[in-house]
């Protein structure tokens, strides 16, 4: 899985855990995919990382938590990688839309209406955030 920022420049340190996570989980099993989580939350905790890849890290384990349905998990940790990254300037991606549903399946509303306006915001950089209109 990709990461969610487009980072310009991730440390070798960065790229390295992504990769070892994603061999970790590969398109397999809920264990897997825990697994992968751990390890990540271990090294994201353990090391030394810039703001944007400590973002990306808890977004990524976000995506992982979504992919095992436990959508309380996955609204935490993207709600903690979008506020570490709120300054970041981050363009555009899909996956978006999953993040706002999860905030709704979740029952957070809330979160649902903080980041879709966030989002909606960016459109200013990156005008594809305006298709998060009818999100």
């Amino acid at each position: 899985m990709k990461s969610n920022y487009n980072l310009k420049d991730p440390s070798k340190k960065y790229i390295d855990i992504v990769e070892q996570a994603n061999s970790l989980y590969g398109l397999f099993s809920r264990k897997k995919k825990l697994r992968a989580v751990e390890f990540i939350k271990s090294k994201l905790i353990d090391e030394d990382f810039e703001v944007e890849e400590l973002a990306s890290g808890f977004i990524f384990i976000g995506y992982l938590y979504q992919e095992i349905k436990d959508y309380e998990s996955a609204a935490f940790y993207f709600n903690k990688g979008y506020s570490l990254g709120k300054d970041v300037q981050f363009p555009y991606n899909s996956r978006l839309k999953k993040v706002l549903k999860t905030f709704l399946k979740t029952s957070r509303k809330d979160l649902y209406d903080y980041w879709r306006s966030d989002f909606l915001k960016r459109s200013h950089y990156d005008k594809k955030f305006n298709k998060l209109m009818d999100a």
